[in-house]
C-alpha cells in the first residue's frame, strides 16, 4: 500500500456568475476565437481607485498576495501582483489569464474577477478562499462516508465537464487545487490553480508536451515525444483523488523512486484495491476512472451515469456507501502529513508564476535521473 485527502455544498451545475471579469466573458471557444484576450480582459484604471489594499497573504520570488476589497461593495479578493520584470514568457501568462476567464462563471470553479496593470506590476484578482484544502476538510469530519465522497465528487465532475466544454484541459487536477471558499459546513469546493491548462486546439502544434504533477499524470502523458493526449488525462487524475479520497493513499505514488512510479502508472496495477473496505460499486467507478486506455476510460458523461454516483442498486449497496471511513481518515492525515504541503494563498495560480517550459524540463529531468 502506498501513503499518501460537515459537508460542503455538492451542487454540480453551473453556479453564480463571476462579479467582475468572467461575467462579461460570453461564450468562449478557441477554435473559433470568440474567446476573451488579455486585452479584453484588462481593466484600463488604477486599482487603488477601485480597491483597498489589505495585509500580505503570501509572497514568493515573483509575486505578492494581499488581501484586497473593493470599495463598491466591500467584497474582498485575493490579489496576486506580479513583477513585470520577473517575467521571461509573459505570452503564457496571460494566456493561463484568458484561459481562468474562459473557464469562469461556474459555481465550482475559481473565478478570476479583475485584472489591472501599471508600468511594473499586473494585479489579478480572484476569489478568496479561505477555507483550505478538500482533504483536510475531510479529516476534520466527524463522520465520513462514501456517500459524503459522492457528494463531493459529483460538483468536481460538473466544473471539469464546464471547462472541457471552454476547449481546455486542466492537466493538474489534485488535492491540492481541490479548495474552499470558507470555513462553514456549507462552503463551495472550488478548482483551482490553472498555471499548466491549456487549449486543447493548441496541444497539437505544442507537440503535447508533459506538463502536470508526475502522481497524476495519465499513462498517455509519460508516452514517447508527441505522444497524444486529452480529455481523459483530467479523468485519469480525478480517478486517483477519488482513490485517495476512499482508500486514503495514492495508488501509484513513490516519491522515492520516480522511475517505479511511472511504471506504476502506466501498467495501472490496481490489485490492492480489492483489499480495500469500501464498496464494490466504488471500486468498479475508480477502475473505470483509471483505465490505463484513454480509449475504454470512463468520460465524465458516463461517469455521472454510474451506478456508485446515482442511486445504489441493491440495499447492500446502499448500507455500504453510509457506513463510516474512520480508517481512510487516519490514512489520509498520514497521507497529507507526509507529502510536501503547499501554502494555500486562496488564489487560482502558484506561489509563484511558473513558466510550463520550466515544469516540462523538470519531468524530464525526473525520467533521465530514473534511467
Amino acid at each position: 500500500m502506498g501513503s499518501a485527502s460537515s459537508t460542503v455544498v455538492s451542487d454540480s451545475q453551473t453556479g453564480d456568475k463571476s462579479k467582475a471579469a468572467s461575467s462579461n466573458n460570453g461564450s468562449f471557444s478557441k477554435s473559433t476565437g470568440t474567446y476573451k484576450k488579455y486585452k479584453e480582459l484588462l481593466n484600463k484604471g488604477n486599482i487603488f481607485e477601485h480597491y483597498t489594499r489589505g495585509e500580505l497573504l503570501g509572497s514568493g520570488n515573483m509575486a505578492s498576495v494581499f488581501r484586497y476589497t473593493r470599495k463598491a461593495d466591500g467584497i474582498q479578493l485575493a490579489a496576486k501582483v506580479v513583477e513585470k520584470k520577473t517575467l521571461t514568457e509573459v505570452s503564457e501568462f496571460t494566456n493561463e489569464l484568458e484561459i481562468l476567464a474562459a473557464c469562469g462563471g461556474h459555481k465550482h470553479i475559481l473565478d478570476l474577477h479583475d485584472i489591472y496593470e501599471d508600468k511594473d506590476n499586473f494585479y489579478l484578482l480572484t476569489d478568496l478562499l479561505e477555507g483550505g484544502e478538500l482533504f483536510d476538510r475531510i479529516c476534520d469530519m466527524g463522520v465520513y462516508t462514501e456517500q459524503i465522497a459522492k457528494d463531493l465528487i459529483i460538483p468536481i465532475l460538473g466544473a471539469l465537464s464546464h471547462i472541457h466544454s471552454k476547449q481546455v484541459l486542466h492537466r493538474d487536477v489534485k488535492p491540492e487545487n481541490l479548495l474552499l471558499m470558507d470555513t462553514s459546513d456549507t462552503a463551495s469546493l472550488k478548482i483551482a490553480d490553472f498555471g499548466v491548462a491549456a487549449w486543447l486546439p493548441d496541444l497539437e502544434k505544442t507537440g503535447y508536451p508533459k506538463c502536470g504533477t508526475p502522481e497524476y499524470l495519465a499513462p498517455e502523458m509519460y508516452g514517447p515525444r508527441n505522444c497524444k493526449y486529452g480529455k481523459p488525462v483530467d479523468v485519469w487524475a480525478l480517478g486517483c483523488v477519488m482513490f485517495i479520497m476512499l482508500c486514503g493513499w495514492h495508488p501509484f505514488q513513490v516519491p522515492e523512486n520516480p522511475h517505479e512510479q511511472k511504471s506504476k502508472i502506466i501498467q495501472g496495477d490496481l490489485m490492492d484495491l480489492e483489499e480495500e473496505d469500501i464498496s464494490d460499486e466504488a471500486k468498479d467507478c475508480i477502475h473505470k476512472m483509471l483505465c490505463v486506455d484513454p480509449a475504454e476510460r470512463y468520460t465524465i458523461d458516463q461517469l455521472l451515469e454510474h451506478p456508485w454516483l446515482k442511486s445504489p442498486k441493491t440495499e447492500e449497496s446502499k448500507a455500504a456507501q453510509h457506513k463510516s471511513l474512520s480508517k481512510t481518515q487516519v490514512r489520509l492525515k498520514k497521507f497529507l502529513a507526509s507529502r510536501l504541503r503547499k501554502v494555500v494563498l486562496g488564489i487560482a495560480f502558484s506561489n509563484a508564476v511558473r513558466s510550463k517550459s520550466t515544469i516540462v524540463q523538470s519531468i524530464t529531468e525526473e525520467e533521465e535521473r530514473a534511467r
